[in-house]
């Protein structure tokens, strides 16, 4: 288990996450189907529910990476995300995806912090560039450009950043994205264009600002 896992495995224990510890003999949850473990998790399994922690804690705080930009605000945004997660699980009733549920937690989550910490963050310079952008999504190998692009993408509103992190960066399609913003599908695809267009025009400006420096 991770440094990171571990910290959230702790939180969890303050509300009897992961106590059940005759379950845990009798069952291998690494071993059980993912419909199965969600199964247990909803009928109130708490060991279950900390398996899905484990499957589902990467994702969470890579979309808060890319959302916050900050480090220490996203483990403790995740730490949130599945305390409400936990407390609201009782409510899921699988119309969607367990992860794209997930998802829409952490985007509220993360739009609270927003709204109690009433500033609008920019990248710092140490910004971990793989985290924000890997290069098989939306960065360019050379490393200016990464700069350039990260720091576009912070700028964005944030509802347009959102939508390009969850769809070049975490592979959400467009309908998981529109339940995950509660937005209709054609206003989910309107910000992507728009976000594009905004990236665009502020990556022509780098690549003038460039060339009038050369």
């Amino acid at each position: 288990m991770s440094a990171k896992v571990a910290t959230l495995a702790s939180a969890l224990g303050r509300l009897g996450v992961g106590r059940s510890t005759a379950r845990r003999r009798e069952l291998d949850y690494t071993q059980l189907p993912d419909s199965e473990v969600i199964e247990r998790a909803t009928a109130g399994d708490r060991e279950a529910f900390s398996r899905l922690v484990v499957m589902h804690e990467a994702k969470v705080r890579a979309l808060l990476l890319r959302l916050s930009s900050d480090t220490t605000v996203s483990d403790d945004l995740a730490q949130e995300v599945f305390m409400r997660a936990y407390r609201g699980l009782v409510g899921f009733r699988g119309h969607s995806s367990f992860g794209t549920w997930l998802y829409r937690i952490t985007y509220n989550v993360f739009l609270n912090h927003r709204s109690r910490s009433k500033r609008f963050s920019a990248l710092p310079e140490d910004y971990d560039v793989r985290a924000a952008a890997p290069e098989d999504a939306l960065s360019v190998p050379r490393v200016d450009l990464r700069r350039d692009l990260r720091h576009a993408i912070g700028a964005l509103p944030d509802r347009y950043r959102a939508v390009v992190v969850l769809y070049y960066l975490q592979e959400v399609t467009y309908p998981e994205i529109a339940e995950i913003l509660d937005l209709p599908l054609g206003t989910v695809k309107t910000h992507l264009h728009r976000a594009k267009r905004i990236l665009r025009r502020h990556m022509d400006a780098a690549d003038a600002a460039a060339d009038g420096a050369s």
